[in-house]
């Protein structure tokens, strides 16, 4: 039974009514304001595309809201494996420190508690020093004055993104139920913020990689167009061709209504020689001999003699003068690119672009291109010149070497008639001997038979009937003493034969040496040739011996086999070698230079002449002198075609050269030279025993 007065129980029953309904309008209006401020962070988390605008404004709110010290949106580093990040947005009162600065490392959440998070859970602490946290993670929230925090995760998807963390810094704070449960419904929708940044920035990403996969694709069209062009202008040597390639190119790729390629004269006019251009425009190639452009004629090229390119997207909006805008109107265009052509220093020409449909705002790639094709075109224009060069060096060279083969071939036939003289002059010597001797002989053979015709005579007036007149005959005989003539008769006869043959043998040493009645190829006694040639050179021999010395000839012929060759080509190399041999020996001589051969032991002008097979087989044949030999210098250039030690007027300096050429080229040997200044020279010719390509040229 109750003490009070019915009257003081229904007073304090209204009293607790009153209190309870109190209770409940707050919690009404809490929640009626949590949820305006959530209708506002959703709104805005749909009207802003920036997260981070988001994340700041809704940690403003929520932490006026929560009358909190702090509030801030903490985000793990990537790849960190939860064990770092740092605050990427807050909200705090002015008393306290920001936690914005500072980068978070906590070893023990990732292993421990991340797992936990990524699956909702939710810490609220009262007070960090009696909730039973370890040492470092009260030590972390120390570094930031939290004395009482709520831990929300935020999500992107099923990974856990980062946290959404409220401070009280000043005091140990109870948190709500409603408060942890609103805090979890803005962590809700921070994991939506963070999906719609997500597919923003693919959106962005995928926007960009378009853009970039359209200017990849222009770019690509460019430097295709350009690559063709390069390429033509590379392999072309047709400068037209280049120009139309070039026109044409651009059009397309810009999409122009007209590409024209304009020459300069000497006086700034110019006129159009190439052009690619749609229907229905006209032509403007041969419509006009002659532009007269007074700002190109007045400034000699203006900008573009400076390398600069030139763009306008409408003609009646540059400021154009009317004279320049007529100009155009007959050009039919409404906008233009325009890039110069150099060829070298000097300004040529331009390249442009027309667009006579519309106006057309151009791009900078589009100018670029002009630029480069242009940079191309002048390479194109000095290509044509330096062919054009070419070709009248060409014309020149070819003119100069139809010269050179004249005086080659001069100077070869006055070798040859150098060695046709020697031929001769030895030829001569060696027939001289014998046919004055057979001439000699011709005077005694004359009187011999005309006493002998006249003794017949005398035999055949005698009386055939009257006895033979013996005594007037042997009075007779006696008279022309003709027991000497018949037996010098015979002798004289003999003689003349001697000389007949010796003839005849000089006549076959000469057809031995030029070889004029056999082929041209065939197997030979290379000592026969070099024999005939010695026969040959004698003359010259003999007259060196008339002098202080006699030239010596010293042949050490080995056993080899008939040799495969142009026998007449050889023999000439035998006579160029031996004759520079007695040249040597003549100049040694004159120098009082003879040297002494150490083998020899001779100081007497001495050539050795030796053959034998080599270690490969080959035939080798030395022709060796003890003259001076040939200086260190010249050996390199001995075999050079004109080079000579020889004065003026002496040697064509063609006869080494001849002779190796034709020791290497028609018999594939070698000929070298062995020589020390005075120790003498030696010349080795080395020939295989068969020619292997008897179609050597």
């Amino acid at each position: 039974m109750s003490i009070l007065p019915k009257p003081d129980r229904q007073f304090n029953a209204l009293q607790q009514a009153a209190y309870q309904l109190s209770s409940c309008t707050d919690q009404i209006f809490r929640q009626i304001e949590q949820e305006q401020i959530l209708a506002s962070i959703v709104d805005r988390i749909r009207s802003s595309l920036d997260l981070q605008t988001i994340l700041t404004t809704t940690s403003t709110t929520l932490r006026q809201f929560l009358n909190a010290d702090r509030v801030g949106v903490f985000r793990f580093t990537p790849g960190s494996g939860w064990d770092e990040g740092e605050f990427v947005a807050e909200d705090v009162v002015a008393e306290f420190n920001s936690a914005m600065a500072a980068k978070v490392y906590d070893r023990c959440f990732g292993s421990q508690f991340a797992t936990y998070y990524a699956r909702g859970r939710v810490q609220a602490v009262a007070d960090i020093y009696n909730a039973g946290l370890s040492d470092c993670h009260v030590q972390i929230l120390e570094q930031f004055q939290v004395r009482a925090n709520l831990i929300v995760p935020v999500l992107k998807g099923e990974e856990l993104w980062g946290l959404l963390c409220i401070h009280q810094c000043s005091n140990p704070r109870r948190w709500e139920f409603s408060e942890i449960e609103f805090v979890q419904k803005i962590a809700a929708h921070f994991a939506i913020a963070l999906q719609q940044s997500e597919y923003l920035e693919q959106i962005k990403h995928q926007a960009a990689l378009l853009v970039q996969t359209t200017a990849r694709e222009r770019a690509l069209l460019r430097q295709k167009a350009l690559v063709k062009i390069v390429n033509k202008v590379r392999q072309s040597l047709a400068f037209e061709e280049i120009c139309q390639t070039a026109t044409k190119e651009v059009r397309q790729l810009l999409e122009a209504d007209r590409v024209t390629i304009y020459r300069f004269n000497p006086d700034w006019s110019g006129a159009f020689l190439f052009e690619s251009v749609v229907d229905p425009w006209k032509p403007l190639v041969g419509a006009s001999p002659s532009i007269e452009d007074t700002y190109l004629m007045e400034t000699q090229g203006g900008r573009y003699a400076a390398n600069e390119t030139f763009a306008v997207s409408d003609i009646y909006a540059v400021g154009h003068s009317d004279c320049h805008i007529a100009l155009l109107e007959e050009f039919q265009a409404k906008a233009y690119a325009i890039a110069p052509i150099f060829e070298g220093d000097r300004l040529w020409g331009l390249l442009t672009a027309f667009q006579n449909s519309a106006p057309r705002q151009w791009q900078t790639d589009e100018i670029e291109l002009l630029a480069q094709i242009g940079e191309q075109l002048g390479i194109a224009l000095q290509q044509a010149e330096s062919v054009r060069q070419i070709q009248a060096q060409s014309i020149e060279l070819k003119q100069i070497l139809e010269e050179l083969q004249q005086s080659q071939m001069q100077l070869v036939q006055n070798e040859k008639m150098a060695s046709l003289g020697q031929l001769v002059a030895g030829v001569a010597h060696e027939i001289n001997n014998p046919v004055n001797f057979i001439h000699g002989n011709l005077t005694h053979l004359n009187e011999y038979v005309n006493d002998l015709l006249t003794l017949a005579r005398c035999y055949k007036q005698s009386d055939p009937e009257a006895a033979l007149d013996i005594k007037a005959l042997q009075a007779q005989a006696e008279d022309l003493d003709i027991d000497y003539i018949l037996e010098d008769l015979p002798k004289t006869l003999a003689s003349m034969q001697m000389g007949a043959n010796r003839i005849r043998q000089i006549v076959l040493s000469l057809r031995n040496f030029s070889r004029l009645d056999e082929a041209a190829f065939k197997a030979v006694d290379i000592h026969e040739g070099i024999d005939s040639t010695l026969l040959i050179l004698r003359h010259r021999m003999l007259k060196m011996n008339k002098g202080q010395y006699k030239v010596e000839i010293i042949k050490n012929y080995g056993d080899i086999p008939l040799v495969e060759c142009y026998p007449a080509q050889l023999n000439q190399v035998f006579m160029n070698l031996i004759s520079n041999a007695l040249d040597a020996l003549e100049e040694a001589i004159a120098d009082g230079k003879l040297c002494a051969d150490d083998q020899d032991n001779s100081s007497t002008p001495t050539i050795w002449i030796s053959t034998r097979m080599d270690e490969k087989e080959r035939v080798e044949i030395s022709i060796r002198d003890n003259g001076i030999g040939v200086k260190g210098n010249n050996e390199a250039k001995i075999f050079d075609h004109f080079f000579t030690t020889k004065p003026v007027g002496k040697g064509t300096g063609l006869g080494l050269a001849i002779s190796r050429q034709i020791i290497s080229e028609k018999h594939c040997g070698t000929l070298i030279l062995n020589s020390s200044l005075k120790q003498g020279a030696e010349f080795v010719i080395r020939l295989s025993v068969k020619l292997q390509n008897q179609s050597i040229s």
